[in-house]
């Protein structure tokens, strides 16, 4: 077995220390839901979402911390929800959003809600485990 030199220990240690950056950095991306605010509209009897939105979609950075949104246009109808991890969702007029309460939302399924117009509602998400 050929003996270890300097250079072989130094490439180690740096192999070894890029690892551990990149494991601790791994869940460093910030996770976000978009809320996207819809006008209605009757289409064969069904309530569908209008476009173009009400308002440019909202993107709300989400932690384990309870994020609220800004208040939905008087115009609102209805809102999309879409975010890219599992978060959990409350809407009222200050809302905060609980872990273990909250309504759950899985990631990267867009839901749907209806809402009250002009009564300045706001959605208030949180991670969930």
């Amino acid at each position: 077995m050929p003996a270890r030199t300097h250079e072989d220990i130094a490439m180690k240690r740096l192999l070894a220390a890029c690892l551990l950056l990149v494991l601790s950095s791994a869940g460093a991306s910030a996770a976000s839901c978009v809320i996207v605010e819809h006008q209605l509209d009757l289409q064969a009897g069904v309530q569908v979402a209008k476009l173009p939105p009400v308002t440019t979609p909202q993107n709300i950075t989400v932690t384990g911390a309870s994020s609220q949104s800004a208040a939905f246009s008087g115009d609102t109808k209805m809102i999309m929800v879409w975010c890219d991890t599992q978060s959990a969702i409350e809407i009222g007029t200050n809302p905060t959003a609980s872990a273990t309460v909250s309504t759950p939302m899985s990631a990267g399924a867009a839901q749907y809600w209806r809402v009250e117009p002009a009564s300045g509602l706001k959605a208030a998400l949180i991670l969930r485990p």
